[in-house]
């Protein structure tokens, strides 16, 4: 009874969002045509065999705003939806389409609707709503027939990510997978221009960032580091002190073993949480943290980078595409962008790349969808022109998959190779050194290639996003790949989804980023943090311990 309210209520909610949701405008959905809606046999032999009749698939979509179409083109009408009706017999139909980031609403109040589209991707808080209400189809056989070996043999580099779609021993989604534990790690990232300016000196101990950071800010009139008020990014800088953090922002914790009592603990309850507590108090003193951070968006953070208000920033590996073009633009130099070093550790030690659980989402197949066959030829069509080394393309077919970020568009069915961005790296790198691009056989490869050279040689801002994550020696994944070779990683021990007794707490994360607040511009003392962080456990923080340690204990042995 008490899942049933929970469900009910979660459905409630979700038709809450009814009247918000009526600003959105989809893009015009494409016209079925001839295809059927009715069950059609799946084709003999290997998935790339054709149907026929023709089968509609309906979807849903969140759109990137960074995709660019041309000539008329959109998300109903382009290479991926043409390939996907001439060579496998599949039209694509979209039953919504709206913005990325109000994905998750409007998929909301679509459960909440019943009326579902075909295959739609979800992540693990959906994904158990749709299985207590029964709105989603058990996929074991038609996975296993008619899903190319290669997406099936992502189980062999990953094989417990598969499982967390996995009930009673039945397959109920297909997990998007990730480009590679290579993504993982943070860095610090620094004004490049800045940073050659004093020697590029090797960062070993936090002292020495420290003295670098008030040298850029005396001769640049800027403060050290570029945070946003949601500590999304101080947290990043949590390797520094032996200690690895999730993301405030999204209410998320990185959970590990503490070697004292050995139960697995968000870092927020390591002790060593309390040094990194110590040195961010001091650099707020110091000046190397704004004055004003607490009034400081996602945004702000990101505009004071770009006007050559911050020296560094802690950030993801991709880094070169959130403010490369537009800082070089702002300060009107080809060597004013940010390249990324490793974080530097209080002691000089070899610092660890924080490598958290990779998969948020899964495709899953609604129980009305008459072709689901037809969706896992949809998943390895994807990974047939991005990721398969036997694919051949023309130049005209490639640009027409990748240009503007159009590899993006397959969107709902896009699973990705777990492998791809290690492999592409190795390749990438090797070509920019050599000139021979031979050993570019993935459509993923060639754009990485192609951009970064961009920027080598044309100076092309739009071509910044690649070169700084693998377009030279010590980019972001040489640098991760060093840690990953060397096993310089810390892994966590929460290898899948939230257990479900994390809906019974509510923005237990709140409590401490208020805590670290207060801490940090002086308002409490240091100490302080053990009363917070009992306020924590008490709100709801020892429910989620006991049940990462229930469901998780025994893989972290």
């Amino acid at each position: 009874m008490k899942r049933l309210i929970t469900l009910v209520l979660a459905l409630l909610m979700a038709l809450s969002c009814f009247s918000a949701l009526a600003e959105f405008k989809p893009t015009p959905i494409g016209e079925i045509g001839d295809a059927t809606r009715e069950y059609v046999e799946p084709p003999e032999g290997d998935w790339l065999q054709p149907y026929d009749p023709v089968v509609n698939i309906r979807l849903a979509k969140g759109q990137g705003s960074d995709v660019v179409f041309e000539n008329g083109e959109d998300q109903t009408n382009n290479e991926w939806i043409r390939a996907w009706y001439d060579k496998l017999g599949v039209q694509v139909s979209y039953d919504w389409i709206v913005d990325s980031g109000e994905y998750t609403r409007k998929l909301n109040n679509t459960i909440a609707s019943g009326n579902l589209p075909d295959a739609f991707r979800v992540n693990y808080v959906q994904f158990r709503q749709l299985m207590k209400a029964g709105m989603i189809q058990d996929i074991t056989d038609v996975y296993a027939k008619y899903t190319s070996q290669r997406v099936r043999d992502f189980e062999k580099t990953d094989p417990d990510t598969i499982k967390t779609a996995m009930v009673d021993g039945k397959l109920y989604g297909v997990p998007i997978y990730y480009y590679g534990v290579i993504d993982n790690p943070r860095y610090m990232w620094v004004r490049k221009d800045w940073y050659e300016e004093e020697g590029s000196p090797e960062l070993k101990t936090v002292e020495d960032f420290e003295n670098l950071c008030k040298t850029m800010m005396d001769k640049h009139g800027c403060y050290g580091i570029a945070i946003a008020n949601n500590f999304e990014h101080l947290f990043m800088t949590g390797p520094m002190f032996d200690v690895y953090l999730g993301n405030p922002d999204q209410g998320t914790y990185f959970w590990y073993k503490d070697d004292e009592d050995g139960i697995i603990k968000p870092g927020i309850a390591h002790k060593e949480f309390k040094t990194a507590l110590e040195y961010w108090a001091k650099w707020y003193q110091e000046g190397i943290l704004s004055p004003d951070f607490v009034n400081k968006s996602f945004d702000d953070m990101n505009e004071d980078v770009v006007n050559g208000r911050a020296a560094f920033q802690p950030y993801y590996q991709w880094q070169g595409w959130q403010n490369g073009p537009n800082l070089v633009a702002a300060q009107g130099s080809n060597d004013a962008y940010m390249i990324p070093l490793q974080f530097p550790t209080v002691d000089g030690s070899q610092v660890l790349g924080q490598v958290g659980f990779p998969n948020g989402e899964l495709v899953v197949i609604s129980k009305d969808c008459k072709n689901p066959a037809a969706v896992m030829k949809l998943i390895s069509y994807t990974d047939y022109i991005m990721f398969d080394p036997n694919t051949t393309l023309t130049d005209e077919e490639f640009k027409a998959y990748t240009d503007g970020q159009r590899e993006h568009v397959p969107g709902t069915v896009e699973v990705l190779d777990p492998q791809a961005d290690m492999i592409q790296f190795e390749h990438v790198l090797a070509a920019i050194e050599t000139g021979d691009t031979s050993d570019l056989f993935t459509a993923g490869m060639k754009k990485k290639y192609g951009d970064s050279m961009m920027w080598i040689n044309e100076q092309n801002p739009g071509g910044l996003g690649a070169f700084c994550q693998q377009g030279f020696e010590g980019c972001s994944y040489d640098l991760a790949k060093y840690l990953l070779d060397n096993d310089f990683i810390k892994k966590t021990d929460m290898w899948g989804p939230p257990p479900e007794e994390f809906d019974e707490t509510v923005n237990t994360i709140d409590i401490i980023s208020t805590g670290v607040s207060e801490i940090i511009m002086g308002i409490r003392p240091v100490d302080d943090y053990d009363q917070i962080l009992a306020d924590w456990y008490a709100a709801g923080g020892q429910i989620m311990v006991d049940a990462v340690n229930k469901y998780y204990g025994d893989q972290a042995e």
